[in-house]
């Protein structure tokens, strides 16, 4: 993004309208530092009450390094924005705008000036689309044959009707996204109106919800994303959410070593809801980071203390004496899987549990944490501990041989496919 100069048009008090717990303009910047940008320009005609706000302290945007430049007292001029610097190339965005990131990466990929559009948005969210949507990238020729005092945003408009400039149609873009296992549509729209921003909060909360769960995870989608709208506008961090999840799956760790099964089992339950929520938080408030990617490596190291700690308070009782070779079956059964897994992925660029409708509807009740735990806690009230246990560590075996089959035929086919190509 080296080329690209980003200009963020921020005017109080439109710029700093919240959405989610985050201002517009604070959203944006946090979403340019994503992208690759290290520096972007913020003009103002209210640059007091703009600057104050840039000068916050925001870890979530720490590596941009913001300039607030005092605008013109009208609007924005083709001539102050080629006043601005050197670059070839402009990326133009009123800040009184939501934006996908994905919509801002699409316009910083192209090589020539476009505007972003959207054609077709869907029925609910018709009243809340702007065309065009604002955000542009323009070049420094294309920017010299505009007039250099007519407002930007009107000479931009008239070439978007005319079509002599080229469009990102966030309609035609594509939606889905591999991690998240999910379409999930890309909106562009200014700062709504008092009564409809619940609904602009509805589309920014459930583009943070992943696709393709299993059972258990589809009764806690819906108490995660109420959680999280009264999360998000509050000062807690996504960091803060992953230590308090470690606490309570180190919590039901120690009540299984000890022999509280039932304690375990509820904290264990309830880590299941908060383990949702640290993720949830970090895409609606746009604070990712790199560490945060490696938060289910923890998940992992959790929940395998979990089944060790049960077979040893399985094996101590005796109610189980054989468990740890069911241990060891669930051990490698997770490994096998995962080797399942990773091999579709490469194979196929999306994950085995989101392929087809098959792996879709096995993944409901394939061999998974949240599954387990509530196998365990039927055991539990059923006073049948060790056959439950048994029956998990069966299901794992039996779940990774499904996962291994059908990554062998993903690859065999994108094999295929690829000879076909090639002949």
């Amino acid at each position: 993004m080296g080329n690209v100069l980003p200009i963020l048009i921020a005017d109080d008090p439109e710029a700093l309208v919240e959405l989610c717990g985050v201002n517009l303009l604070e959203r944006l910047l946090r979403i340019l530092q994503r992208l690759g940008f290290r520096r972007a320009l913020v003009l103002s005609t209210t640059p007091e009450i703009i600057g104050a706000e840039v000068a916050k302290r925001s870890w979530a945007r720490q590596k941009v390094i913001v300039y607030v430049v005092p605008g013109a007292t009208g609007p924005l001029t083709p001539q102050l924005v080629l006043e601005q610097g050197e670059s070839e190339r402009f990326l133009i965005v009123p800040a009184d705008v939501y934006c996908d990131p994905r919509l801002l990466a699409a316009l910083c990929a192209r090589d020539s000036s476009a505007a972003l559009v959207d054609s077709n948005p869907p029925e609910f969210a018709r009243f809340l689309i702007r065309n065009p949507c604002g955000p542009a990238l323009v070049t420094k020729d294309f920017l010299s044959a505009f007039s250099t005092t007519t407002p930007f945003f009107q000479q931009l408009k008239e070439r978007v009707d005319n079509r002599k400039i080229d469009i990102v149609d966030a309609a035609a873009e594509d939606h889905y996204i591999v991690s998240m296992r999910r379409r999930v549509r890309p909106f562009c729209f200014p700062a709504p109106a008092e009564q409809n921003r619940r609904l602009a909060e509805r589309v920014i909360l459930d583009s943070a919800q992943k696709g393709t769960l299993d059972l258990p995870a589809y009764i806690h989608a819906p108490i995660e994303t109420r959680i999280i709208s009264l999360l998000c506008k509050t000062r807690i961090t996504p960091n803060q959410i992953t230590i308090a999840g470690f606490i309570i799956g180190c919590s039901a760790t120690a009540a299984f070593a000890v022999g509280r099964v039932g304690f375990g089992i509820l904290a264990a339950l309830i880590f299941g809801i908060v383990d949702g929520l640290d993720g949830k938080q970090s895409r609606v408030k746009i604070e990712t980071t790199e560490r945060g990617k490696w938060e289910h490596h923890l998940d992992y190291l959790i929940e395998n203390s979990w089944w060790a700690t049960i077979a040893f308070h399985l094996w101590r009782s005796g109610e189980f004496p054989n468990v740890f070779y069911f241990l060891a079956l669930l051990v490698g059964s997770h490994l096998l899987d995962e080797f399942a897994k990773r091999r579709a992925k490469m194979a196929k660029g999306r994950l085995l549990d989101d392929v087809t409708p098959f792996d879709r509807a096995f993944r409901l009740i394939a061999a998974r944490r949240n599954v387990y735990v509530w196998m365990l806690a039927c055991g539990f009230l059923l006073g049948a501990l060790p056959q439950t246990y048994a029956v998990i560590c069966g299901w794992a075996a039996f779940s990774a041989a499904v996962h291994l089959v059908r990554s062998i035929c993903i690859c065999h086919g994108a094999v295929r496919s690829f000879v076909a190509i090639r002949s």
